[in-house]
């Protein structure tokens, strides 16, 4: 079971995409999964290796994603497999969806009070239990470094914790905690 090793720096297969899978691991699934002539949908296909691997098995495949790297890279390696011939139909949109959700979310300080019901009154920071009132909201993600307003992305700190944090990331803001002995590791 433990016989497909993840893909080290220095593979042969590797083509530089951050979360490639093997190609054996992709294999298996497609084998155990579907039969040769089979559609096989690859919704985030990244750098392709989920096609790659239908190709090899003799399945149909349709890989999507957004990023041009990602399409860029299905067509390199689909000629790489078939020598110099891209024998498939890659279709490239320029008119990429966009999101609908994202402009109606409410002012960020209307979740307080739901961030402090989750938290149970606690800061992320120094895990110290304040009242409602000591608590201020932070972006985990600062918007400085394009964190959002999304509810996923705040969080209850202590004004110390806060201050300390600043425009730092939470694992920054945790880390000099941990040194100042104020949060255990």
């Amino acid at each position: 079971m433990w016989d497909i090793s993840i893909l080290a720096g220095f593979s042969k297969e590797r083509v530089g995409y951050p979360a490639q899978k093997p190609l054996a691991l992709l294999d298996r699934i497609i084998r155990a999964s579907s039969n040769p002539g089979d559609m096989v949908l690859d919704p985030f296909c990244g750098c392709a290796t989920a096609c790659v691997a239908a190709d090899r098995l003799e399945r149909q495949w349709v890989g999507v994603d957004l990023s041009p790297l990602a399409a860029q890279l299905v067509e390199t390696r689909m000629c790489q497999r078939r020598e110099g011939a891209l024998l498939f139909k890659a279709v490239r949109r320029a008119d990429t969806p966009r999101r609908t959700d994202v402009a109606s979310l409410p002012n960020y300080r209307t979740h307080k009070h739901t961030l402090y019901d989750k938290q149970e009154g606690n800061c992320t920071g120094c895990r110290t239990h304040f009242p409602f009132r000591n608590l201020t909201i932070d972006h985990v993600v600062p918007q400085a470094k394009g964190g959002t307003d999304h509810p996923d992305n705040l969080q209850l700190l202590c004004g110390a914790c806060n201050s300390m944090k600043g425009t730092g990331t939470q694992e920054e803001l945790i880390a000099k905690l941990v040194a100042e002995r104020i949060r255990a590791a």
